[in-house]
């Protein structure tokens, strides 16, 4: 999933005292101090509970020269983005720890890591990934509803029999797994009655080629097809 910097990030200084007490081992003491003051001063959270980490900080969190924070910056298309997410640190991460030539510094890079993971499963970015999937999965609720008012639906879209309301489903073209950042979007959907989106289910389909080929194949509608690909690149 991509996300999106958010202009609301919250500091983590109240997971000050758990990062302080991580045991660093036989770490050098200003190194380690140094590794817990980057992730105190660096890392942020946004309403979803994703790590967001400040592109200056990088060089003591991933234990590399300054001068090649932004060679690595490169590498996942970020050479102009002041933050990444936690998953692109950790992308970041495995790479140099790969490359590391020594115990002592794959151990550093590993006690950064370490940090990360007690930010990211803390109980402060817990609550607030479980409010915003609950936020989503209320919206997401509210989609067949929407989309049978805003197009006047009474009939399946897809195989044109009359519409069940009561039991039809908002059936995802590009499936919440594969594509959740379209999840929302009431055109990356067709309301369709429960034997309809079974059949669906049952083939696995998750994109717009593969419902295509469905319609195809069991003779349904593909008018729907060419607006989303006119409406979704």
């Amino acid at each position: 999933m991509k996300y999106e910097l958010s202009t609301n990030l919250e500091p983590i200084k109240d997971l000050q005292s758990n990062i302080r007490k991580e045991n660093y081992g036989e770490l050098n003491d200003n190194w380690a101090t140094a590794i817990q003051n980057a992730w105190l001063k660096g890392a942020n959270l946004d309403k979803h509970g994703i790590i967001w980490i400040n592109n200056k900080y990088l060089h003591t969190l991933l234990r590399v020269n300054k001068t090649l924070v932004k060679y690595y910056l490169a590498m996942i298309n970020k050479s102009d983005s002041e933050y990444i997410t936690g998953a692109e640190f950790i992308s970041l991460l495995s790479i140099i720890f790969d490359s590391a030539t020594t115990f002592r510094r794959r151990d550093y890079i590993r006690y950064s890591e370490k940090l990360y993971i007690l930010i990211r499963d803390s109980d402060k970015a817990e609550v607030m990934r479980a409010k915003y999937n609950e936020d989503i999965i209320e919206k997401r609720n509210k989609l067949k509803t929407k989309r049978i008012k805003k197009y006047r639906i009474v009939n399946d879209e897809l195989t044109g029999s009359n519409l069940k309301v009561q039991t039809a489903e908002f059936s995802h073209i590009r499936s919440v797994a594969l594509y959740p950042d379209l999840q929302l979007e009431l055109d990356n959907g067709l309301i369709v009655n429960k034997k309809t989106h079974e059949i669906i289910t049952e083939k696995g389909i998750q994109n717009e080629n593969e419902l295509y080929g469905l319609c195809l194949e069991k003779g349904w509608n593909t008018k729907w097809y060419y607006f989303y690909k006119q409406t979704f690149i």
